[in-house]
C-alpha cells in the first residue's frame, strides 16, 4: 500500500519554498552545504541496495520532487552527483527516518511516532571519480517496519520527532497538515497490521 502523495507533495513544496533560506536542502535532491559560507548547493543522488550492496530496481537517481517507493527500503546509498565542484570543508546532510503510524497510507497515518533515524554528511569524498566501480558510498538504514509505518529520505539533519530544542522539529501529522520532514526526497507508507494490539473483550460477568 502506498501513500497518496499529491497533497503531501504540494504541501512539502510550499514548506520548502518558505524555509529555503533556513534549511539545508532546497528542492528534492539539491543540497545546501553546512556551513553555508563559501559553499555552493550540490545535487544528491540515491539508490536502494540489497544486503550484498547490489542496486535494487533503478540505479542512481537525483529525481526531483517527491518520489514514492513501492516497497519499504532496506538500505539507501547516497552520494553527490558527478560533475560538481565541492569546496573544502563543505558537507551536505541527508537523513532517513522511520515512524510507526495508525494506517497504511498518508491519509490514514494519524499519529506518527519516530522509531529510528540516521544521518550522513556528504563531502567531496562522495563525488564519483574516474574509477567509480572501486568507490564505496555512504549508506543509510533504519529498523525494518513490522506494522503500519512511514519511512522518509530527506535533505537535512533535523530529527522530526516532535521534540523541542535545537536539532528537533515537529513530527508529521496528516490531520493537522504537518508535512514533515521538510525537503522530502523519497518516502514509503505501508504495512498490514496495527502497531497497537487490540485489547481482548472483557468477559461478561455472570448474573448475580
Amino acid at each position: 500500500m502506498t501513500r497518496h502523495s499529491r497533497s503531501r507533495t504540494a504541501a512539502a513544496v510550499a514548506a520548502t519554498a518558505f524555509l529555503a533560506t533556513a534549511t539545508p536542502l532546497i528542492g528534492a535532491a539539491t543540497a545546501s552545504a553546512t556551513p553555508a559560507g563559501g559553499c555552493q548547493t550540490a545535487t544528491v543522488q540515491y539508490r536502494l541496495v540489497d544486503s550484498d550492496g547490489k542496486p535494487v530496481d533503478a540505479d542512481w537517481t537525483s529525481q526531483g520532487g517527491f518520489h514514492q517507493w513501492s516497497s519499504a527500503p532496506g538500505t539507501v546509498e547516497v552520494r553527490l552527483a558527478p560533475g560538481q565542484k565541492v569546496g573544502e570543508g563543505c558537507k551536505y546532510p541527508v537523513s532517513l527516518a522511520e515512524y510507526t503510524t495508525e494506517g497504511p497510507n498518508w491519509y490514514t497515518s494519524g499519529l506518527q511516532t519516530l522509531v529510528d533515524h540516521a544521518t550522513v554528511y556528504l563531502t567531496a569524498a562522495d563525488l564519483p571519480g574516474a574509477d567509480e566501480a572501486k568507490q564505496t558510498w555512504q549508506k543509510l538504514s533504519v529498523k525494518a517496519p513490522d506494522c503500519y509505518g512511514q519511512i522518509d529520505l530527506y535533505g537535512d539533519d533535523v530529527i522530526y520527532d516532535g521534540g523541542s530544542g535545537e536539532g528537533h522539529g515537529p513530527a508529521p501529522y496528516q490531520p493537522d497538515n504537518v508535512v514533515t520532514p521538510y525537503h522530502l526526497i523519497a518516502a514509503w507508507n505501508g504495512g498490514d497490521k496495527s502497531c497497537s494490539p487490540e485489547q481482548p473483550n472483557s468477559p461478561t460477568p455472570p448474573p448475580s
